[in-house]
Order: C-alpha cells, then structure tokens, then sequence
C-alpha cells in the first residue's frame, strides 16, 4: 500500500506469470481518496502501517492530525477516523505494536511522541486520549518503531538523536510530586527514557534489528549509524 499527497491510498498486488517484479507485474487500485467531510484541504498521507494480526487492515496517518483505519474488504471509506492533535499538526509516523495489536503509537510534526489504543478511537462522544504522551521533543518526530519482541519498549527518533523508552516504567510517589512541580520546565526527562543516542544529523529513520534484538540502526543526512545500547 502507498499513500500520496493528495491524500490517495493505492494497493498494489502482485500479478501471477512473471519473474522479475517490475512496475508492470503490479496491478493498482486507487482504494481510498481523501474523505469528503473531514481534513479536506490538507489530506497528504504520510505513513502507512499495516496490522500485525489482520491482513486486510491498515492504518493510515495524515497531515492535520488524523490516523485513519482502513479495512481492505470496504473499499472507499475508513473504519475509523480520528483527528489525535487538536493544534492539526501533522502526524509524520505510526508504528503497530506487533505483540499487543490494539496499540498503535505516533510521532508527530510537533514533537509529540504518543500511545494510543486504538479501542478508545470507537467512541465519537470526545477526542480520544492517549494512555500515554511525552512532550519533551522539540524537534519533529521523524521515525519510530516497537521493539520485537518487547511490547514495553519502543524506539524514536527526531532530528537530533535517537531516544529509546520503556513504557512499563511508572515513577514512583516522589518522582511524580517532583515531575509535577517541573512541569512547566522545558527538557524534563521522562523517567521512561532508557537511552539516547546523538550525534547525527537530521536523522530519518530508525529500525531495531529482527534477529539481535538490541541492536539499532539508524540513517540520516550524515549516514548510517548502527549501535547496541550500553544499559540494554
């Protein structure tokens, strides 16, 4: 499945009797164009995901602050569609949880890196609410993906570094006294945040690797890092 800027969903599926894979050996169907009542004027599709556990569903994130749910047995409509940043900013990344299929996290053009379940987005009565939310990112959220074989922890990346977090902590008393007094401050470390990594630039992606299962890689303008962290 693609998306493109004008807020199309193609799905491209192989064609029986050829060798090679080519651009002729797909056959591709505009499945999706961008909904008549909601997010009109800004509907460009900016990543797509498909479900870890059904192999009809995916899902879609917008600029304007949408993450849409698709299913490919109903063609022409999303199942869901729920607008998750009131400001509109742009959701630039999604990534499913592939142990626990009902959440899905995103990055967006704001620097909000969150957690959603996706059966809060059934609900039309009030905007859904993440299960968590970290705002200590200034920089657009570029890349971010779950590891493996831990549903805890996930990797994320902005324009200044590579961070990974392990959702299953949870501060204590004293910490949450302490995050509460510092809430207005900028930089507050989440206690969830394991590792950092910086120094390079503009990074684009980041990827955790399927067989050694602590090991990250990374690409940005200044090239490829690879790494193992040292508390993992």
């Amino acid at each position: 499945a693609t998306g493109d800027c004008d807020g199309n969903i193609h799905l491209w599926s192989p064609v029986e009797g050829y060798s090679n894979y080519c651009n002729s050996s797909f056959k591709v169907s505009n499945a999706y164009g961008p909904s008549s009542e909601e997010n009109i004027d800004n509907p460009s599709v900016e990543d797509i995901q498909w479900s870890p556990t059904e192999k009809t569903v995916l899902a879609a994130a917008e600029c304007g602050g949408y993450i849409k749910i698709y299913d490919t047995r109903c063609s022409g409509r999303a199942m869901l569609s729920r607008k998750i940043h009131e400001n509109s900013a742009d959701v630039n990344v999604i990534s499913w949880n592939p142990i626990i299929s009902n959440l899905l996290a995103s990055g967006g053009d704001d620097g909000l890196f969150s957690v959603w379940d996706l059966r809060n987005f059934q609900s039309k009565d009030a905007p859904p609410q993440p299960l968590a939310r970290f705002t200590c990112h200034k920089k657009p959220i570029t890349s971010l993906e779950w590891h493996p074989s831990d549903e805890s922890m996930i990797v994320v990346s902005d324009e200044d570094g590579t961070y990974i977090y392990d959702l299953s902590i949870e501060e204590d008393e004293d910490e949450g006294e302490a995050k509460a007094e510092m809430a207005g401050v900028d930089g507050t470390i989440p206690p969830q945040l394991l590792f950092v990594h910086c120094g390079s630039e503009s990074t684009k992606e980041v990827h955790w690797h399927p067989q050694i299962t602590s090991c990250v890689m990374t690409t940005a303008l200044s090239g490829y890092s690879v790494f193992i962290p040292s508390n993992l």
